[in-house]
């Protein structure tokens, strides 16, 4: 993506959450964190008797661009705040009559706005890595970083077309099964990729390769090109190995992420097994499919 499109994407993302923030600003007539913190900063902008301060209008940058928003950027978010503000002002001058959607609107708008930091607040609390932990992944998977696999493999469409090669392994040389059955580029060459490492090998493959001894074959392996199956080939010292300085930040990125996948389905789980949850209408429960088409009503429809 270049940096034009980057662009592009941020400003329609800081477009279509603004509206909906915006009228959350003039419903309550100031727009407040979820926490009881008082607001003391600096005002930003007035209008007639609204105003902004820089801690609200922090809060209204989506937090992800928050700290990357250009000055121009910045400009245009607090220009659509104003333009908001008036049309708001003029809707209740007019005697503009708020609708019951917009109050429910708000509430859920509220609930996910707190739930979102409790969320923060657990992760942070819960999901840490320490350097120790980094170091004793990479020891556990140095085999990973320090060796390199020569690879051959057969590449077919089907699930079906795999099974029936994988009975014949074996029976041939996995060269000559190759050769035969592979539709890969490689298939010429008896399926030999040569030499792989850590990072230069689709997914599927390194949750394989680096499992398997110098001669065994793979069970099956679907990936996004179809239906694979691997020999490890060789086994040698990688010519440029992976030492835990080079890769101690991505390690430690990754266990990051898991921890916190982990510490948020724990939290959503025990906070499941000690609730009163209650279905009323099982169509809408997960896992339950029905032959008869769903119709999803609007809420106005749902009061009639």
């Amino acid at each position: 993506m270049t940096g034009k499109q980057k662009r592009s994407t941020k400003t329609t993302i800081i477009g279509s959450m603004l509206l909906p923030i915006l009228v959350f600003v003039g419903m309550g007539c100031e727009r407040r964190p979820v926490t009881s913190q008082r607001d003391a900063s600096p005002a930003l902008v007035i209008v007639d008797d609204a105003t902004l301060t820089e801690r609200e209008f922090a809060y209204f940058l989506p937090e992800e661009y928050r700290d990357v928003l250009t000055l121009e950027e910045l400009q245009q978010y607090l220009d659509r705040w104003i333009t908001t503000q008036l049309l708001y002002d003029e809707g209740m001058k007019s005697g503009l009559v708020v609708s019951s959607d917009i109050d429910a609107r708000l509430e859920q708008y509220r609930k996910d706005l707190v739930a979102d930091q409790l969320v923060q607040k657990v992760i942070q609390d819960r999901a840490v890595v320490s350097e120790r932990e980094v170091r004793d992944f990479y020891d556990a998977h140095a085999r990973e970083y320090l060796t390199e696999f020569r690879v051959s493999h057969i590449l077919v469409n089907t699930l079906e077309d795999a099974q029936k090669v994988k009975e014949q392994i074996g029976k041939r040389s996995f060269a000559y099964l190759a050769r035969r059955n592979s539709i890969d580029k490689h298939s010429g060459s008896g399926g030999d990729l040569g030499y792989l490492s850590k990072g230069n090998m689709i997914p599927e493959f390194e949750s394989v390769v680096f499992d398997l001894e110098m001669g065994e074959v793979s069970d099956i392996i679907e990936s996004e090109f179809g239906y694979h199956i691997i020999k490890i080939v060789d086994i040698r010292q990688a010519r440029f190995q992976l030492q835990f300085e080079d890769v101690k930040d991505q390690i430690a990125s990754d266990m990051m992420l898991k921890k916190r996948e982990t510490v948020y389905d724990s939290l959503v789980t025990a906070l499941r097994e000690r609730a009163d949850i209650r279905i009323l209408d099982r169509t809408y429960a997960l896992g339950v499919t029905s032959e008869a088409d769903t119709i999803v009503r609007s809420p106005g429809e749902m009061d009639q």
